[in-house]
């Protein structure tokens, strides 16, 4: 049974969610209506948070960075908000992913699935430390060791950024990356690959405007060149 946490204060969003998720009878759907609710619940343990960023009485965003300290299973945020600074500041604090309101269900049963086997994919890389010029990656603890300054990777970034690093110069796009990470379609949204993308290089990059090591070639991809 897969436990779901769902933190929506909109009745009939969250009503038609639970609705949906019942029928296959595989999961098991805690409903907290505000951030406060949300917060006293998320003391259990949980397979998967479905988060809204409009709460009545918190940021959603911010809610998300405290069960952060809590929680390593996948946050996906779902919001009728859909401009790229929301998107961005969600995922930097802690999201997995992002869902722009109205969806089908079908699709956040999809996205639930895909970030679960994500999550559960626990086959390490074939290396514990990937090297190149700038950097060390530390596949065990899932940091990167710069300029003698150890830097936290999320669970996503580092499973990108070492997928990439263990393909260096070859190419792949959006799609294909979100297909390689979390082992689904997008849906024709690759917003929440972007972000991570941005987010690595904030990390990684001497010069994040000007990638050194995490680079894009329009028409093919990204890359990483070593």
């Amino acid at each position: 049974m897969t436990r779901v946490l769902l933190i929506e204060d909109d009745p009939l969003v969250a009503k038609i969610i639970l609705y949906y998720l019942d029928q296959s009878e595989t999961y098991e759907v805690v409903w907290a209506k505000t951030g406060g609710e949300a917060f006293a619940k998320a003391r259990d343990n949980y397979d998967v948070i479905l988060l809204d960023v409009l709460l009545p009485d918190v940021d959603g965003i911010e809610l998300c960075e405290r069960l952060r300290k809590w929680h390593d299973c996948p946050i996906i945020f779902i919001s009728c908000l859909d401009s790229s600074d929301t998107i961005v500041h969600a995922l930097e604090l802690g999201g997995d992913d992002f869902l722009v309101k109205p969806f089908d269900n079908k699709v956040l049963e999809a996205r639930i699935q895909a970030n679960l086997r994500r999550y559960h994919n626990k086959i390490p890389p074939t290396q514990n430390e990937l090297k190149c010029e700038g950097f060390i990656l530390d596949a065990n603890r899932h940091i990167i060791i710069k300029d003698d300054e150890e830097i936290k990777l999320s669970n996503t970034e580092f499973r990108i950024l070492s997928f990439l690093m263990q393909n260096p110069g070859r190419h792949f796009s959006p799609k294909e990356l979100y297909l390689r990470i979390w082992g689904e379609k997008s849906y024709g949204d690759t917003r929440t690959v972007i972000v991570h993308i941005h987010n690595i290089r904030n990390k990684i990059e001497p010069d994040p405007e000007a990638p050194r090591y995490l680079k894009m070639d329009w028409g093919k991809g990204y890359y990483f060149d070593d």
